[in-house]
């Protein structure tokens, strides 16, 4: 018998009319019996009906509630730590969250693209990618797999004068600037937990600004960590696989 992988998911929510989508979502998933780990941002409308709704999909779920800080980012991070607390095993880790377009990227398919990497075709495609690749550290959607603009020796994008601060100041040494945009992926669990062990992820989030926060004319803290926690694991010398 083919022992099936351990599988944690980390979902952020921040849209009061997603959640039954997200549960029909994540049907494929069951049959792997992985754990969830649900965060609903304390702004959100209804959140204890959005609880009693995903209790009756998920019923050994998690539930937690945080303040808009770092929008998904640092919902990650709570829910990371949370991750932590429990002493979950798993394999592989999923990040998700239901937002509703992406910024500066294709928002018309961008939800095709999430559907793909949490369909049964594809969560299996993942799998076999994993246990066949031990190089493979991060698997998503191959249209978000992008490189972050380097020239000179440099990261040039808005971004970058904090990205260079950030990877000095968490001793991470990258050979490729690769990262899945828009922060929904699988990943391997082991490089993660390495990092936030050493790291606590609840005082990084308490770095991230405030609000819907957005990059698109300086530099934020928050859209930094969205290349780091790719990086964290491509820093150990893993690779990004799109499908």
């Amino acid at each position: 018998m083919i022992k099936k992988p351990d599988i944690a998911v980390l979902y952020h929510i921040f849209y009061e009319d997603s959640c039954e989508l997200v549960c029909q979502e994540l049907q494929a998933l069951h049959i792997y019996d992985p754990f969830f780990l649900f965060n609903i941002c304390a702004e959100t409308p209804e959140k204890i009906t959005i609880s009693k709704t995903l209790k009756a999909f998920f019923p050994n779920c998690f539930i937690i509630t945080t303040s808009n800080i770092g929008k998904d980012i640092g919902a990650k991070f709570a829910l990371f730590k949370l991750f932590l607390q429990l002493e979950i095993q798993a394999d592989f880790l999923l990040f998700l969250h239901d937002k509703k377009s992406l910024q500066a990227l294709k928002s018309s398919t961008w939800k095709n693209d999430l559907l793909r990497i949490v369909s049964a075709e594809g969560i299996q495609n993942t799998i076999e990618i994993f246990e066949k690749n031990e190089a493979c550290g991060i698997v998503g959607a191959k249209e978000y797999v992008i490189k972050e603009p380097f020239e000179n020796n440099e990261l040039i994008a808005s971004n970058g004068k904090i990205l260079h601060r950030l990877l000095k100041e968490y001793n991470i040494n990258l050979a490729s600037y690769e990262f899945v945009a828009g922060t929904m992926f699988w990943a391997r669990a082991l490089p993660l937990k390495s990092f936030f062990s050493q790291y606590d992820p609840l005082e990084i989030r308490k770095t991230l600004e405030d609000g819907n926060v957005i990059d698109n004319f300086s530099g934020t803290i928050t859209h930094s960590w969205e290349r780091l926690l790719n990086w964290i694991i491509t820093g150990n010398g893993y690779n990004i696989k799109g499908i």
